[in-house]
């Protein structure tokens, strides 16, 4: 019989020193930062009270209001973040120390997360919130040089083309991109875009009597919200990096979506998601020269991009046919509308099991759009803002979302777990198929120039200017 230890002393400071913040070099690939938390411990009140005067003065708020703050946890929690950003002020230089702390002041929280030895997300937040992460990060990632930003810049914008106009052509501006052709381009991309919704529609034809499986909403929700946490945890430091982005602004992504296989779209939902398909086939270049170069179209001109939207318009609005595999392809295609303040509007789901592959390959394609399309919300304003001044715009607005997919979705295989695939297959019957991990992108071409950029200017360079706007670290040219 083993006679139980009696507790000590030293075993009871042993499990109070091991859940107390501590001092340590907190580790975010590039950067590293210093944490002296341990340095507050052993402040009295007294002391305490003399330090947030300090602060409070510095920060430009009359010092009496400190001793207005009397919750001891709100105390330390300010304590602390300005003892952090102290302790890392040096690190980027000019940063605004001033005015991170009239930030943190006046936005001390009802319920603060505190340091703790085992995570980082209070550190996240302070130096996140402050714009310390932003500017220390623009201070370590180096500037591009010349000859990777015009290999990058060639991978968004190519040189016009020379291809002379045809009959119908319309007035182009002076650049030298030859004026479009009208005709040759109807007359080659709208038979092309009716294949690619025919190839996909028939993913999910059914056998007579076969009746449809439909994903339960409660199964897709957990899936959201875990890609929302995956997310937050893999992409640092770069997510916490835009002090104003979606995960500090109450971005809850499973509350944006919507269930796309039982909604009827409008004339205009339909044109918006047949423009996406319209790009992928006119700037296909597995047969030769695209369809796009040949009828010299130009996403850059607003003229062309108005046609081109007309043209499908018309499109669906004169061939029955066009219209309904337009409709089942609406409805059977994952989507975000990008609309709201922070980038992201409706997200819509296909509920519907495909049926021509197992249904656990099918959940786990689900997943990757769920990743896709949660990744929309992600991206920065002013990166997305470069669309319209791209010959390539799908590169930035879908490509780039691919690459960030591939980061979220594979890091999501690579580190699960049995318990963690058991609940992501929740409600699928018959076999189950392994996941395969995320190595080609998405959207044609689009994906595939996006993963060069990605490949020259590096992950740290990408994933900094996908996060914080920083244009200039993926070879674009702000205006």
């Amino acid at each position: 019989m083993t006679t139980p230890k009696i507790p000590t002393m030293d075993d009871a400071l042993a499990v109070v020193q091991r859940d107390q913040p501590v001092n340590r070099t907190l580790d975010l690939p590039p950067l590293q930062v210093n944490v002296k938390h341990g340095d507050v411990l052993g402040f009295g009140d007294q002391e305490v009270t003399a330090q947030l005067i300090r602060i409070y003065r510095i920060a430009g708020h009359d010092p009496a209001l400190a001793q207005e703050l009397t919750d001891t946890q709100l105390r330390l929690w300010l304590l602390y973040a300005v003892n952090l950003l102290a302790e890392n002020r040096a690190a980027v230089p000019g940063f605004d120390f001033k005015g991170a702390l009239t930030w943190l002041v006046r936005n001390i929280p009802a319920e603060p997360v505190m340091p703790a030895p085992n995570h980082a997300e209070f550190e996240l937040h302070v130096l996140g919130r402050t714009g310390w992460l932003r500017a220390a990060l623009k201070a370590k990632v180096a500037r591009l040089p010349d000859q990777v930003r015009q290999q990058a810049a060639a991978c968004y914008s190519p040189p016009p083309s020379n291809v002379p106009s045809g009959p119908g052509a319309s007035s182009g501006p002076s650049d030298q991109t030859p004026p479009l052709d009208k005709d040759l381009l109807r007359k080659e991309l709208l038979p092309k875009l009716q294949n690619l919704l025919v190839n996909h529609v028939v993913q999910w034809r059914r056998q007579a009597g076969q009746e449809p499986r439909f994903q339960r909403w409660e199964d897709l929700g957990l899936i959201a919200r875990l890609a929302q946490a995956v997310a937050w945890r893999m992409l640092q430091p770069y997510a916490a990096a835009r002090e104003d982005g979606p995960f500090f602004t109450g971005f809850d992504y499973f509350s944006k979506i919507y269930d796309k296989t039982r909604t009827m779209p409008s004339e205009q939902d339909l044109v918006k998601h047949l423009m996406n398909r319209a790009y992928v086939v006119g700037e296909d270049t597995s047969a030769g020269k695209s369809i796009f170069t040949l009828a010299g179209y130009d996403s850059m001109r607003s003229d062309d991009r108005v046609f081109l939207f007309k043209t499908l318009g018309q499109w669906i609005a004169d061939n029955s046919t066009a219209r309904k595999l337009a409709v089942y392809f609406f409805q059977h295609i994952g989507s975000n509308s990008h609309a709201g303040a922070d980038g992201g509007g409706g997200v819509g789901l296909v509920t519907e099991f495909r049926t021509d592959r197992p249904e656990s390959q099918a959940r786990w394609e689900t997943i990757e759009t769920i990743v896709h399309e949660m990744t929309h919300n992600l991206i920065h304003p002013n990166l997305l803002a470069q669309t319209d001044k791209v010959r390539r715009p799908m590169v930035i607005k879908e490509g780039f979302i691919e690459v960030v997919t591939r980061e979220v979705f594979n890091w999501m295989i690579d580190n699960g777990s049995e318990s963690s695939t058991k609940r992501l297959m929740m409600g699928v019957e018959g076999q189950l198929v392994p996941p395969v991990r995320k190595t080609t992108l998405g959207y044609a071409e689009s994906g595939a120039y996006a993963d060069q950029i990605f490949q020259l200017v590096g992950r740290e360079r990408f994933l900094t200017a996908f996060m914080t706007g920083d244009i200039e670290l993926v070879g674009l040219t702000p205006s």
